[in-house]
């Protein structure tokens, strides 16, 4: 994905319709395309139901997003594993450690916090690196469109591809 599209989408979703959804579309399309899908499925799990499969389930509840094995079969605990998530916020909230985040990043060993302009990823419940997109780093939290820093975006995606999620 090219900043400049990154850019586009995010004004739009901040000077548009601030709310998660929108964030979670964006976020899902760039790791859609740094996560290589022959070993790995990235699928958006945020509206299933409690205790439907224990494997997507957290302390904190469902999160947005898993990263699973290709064999994973929904319900069947047999098939596949869970190697992570990710949990997306707003464009306007900050990435504090609520009681939601720490019980979902509990018991995981990948997980990414994100709220599209801030990246943070946490490799057994320890922050590991983050990444703050928005060129001069100054967080907006309102209606501002923002410029994105293309050298911390490039960066970004290049960690993103190095995740060894199944290890």
């Amino acid at each position: 994905m090219k900043k400049e599209f990154y850019q586009r989408k995010i004004n739009d979703i901040i000077t548009k319709c601030p709310i998660e959804a929108g964030v979670e579309i964006l976020v899902y399309r760039l790791l859609d395309e740094c996560i290589d899908d022959t070993k790995l499925s990235l699928v958006d799990i945020n509206r299933i139901w409690k205790n439907q499969d224990e494997r997507l389930i957290t302390d904190g509840g469902v999160p947005d997003i898993a990263v699973l094995s290709n064999d994973f079969v929904f319900k069947d605990t047999d098939k596949g594993k869970c190697y992570g998530f990710v949990e997306v916020k707003s464009t306007e909230i900050s990435l504090r450690e609520t009681e939601k985040f720490l019980g979902e990043s509990k018991n995981v060993e990948h997980f990414i916090y994100t709220n599209g302009l801030v990246w943070k990823y946490y490799k057994g419940n320890k922050l590991e690196k983050e990444y703050n997109l928005i060129k001069g780093k100054k967080l907006p939290y309102s209606i501002s469109p923002v410029e994105i820093d293309e050298h911390e975006f490039i960066e970004l995606q290049s960690f993103i591809k190095t995740i060894k999620w199944n290890n």
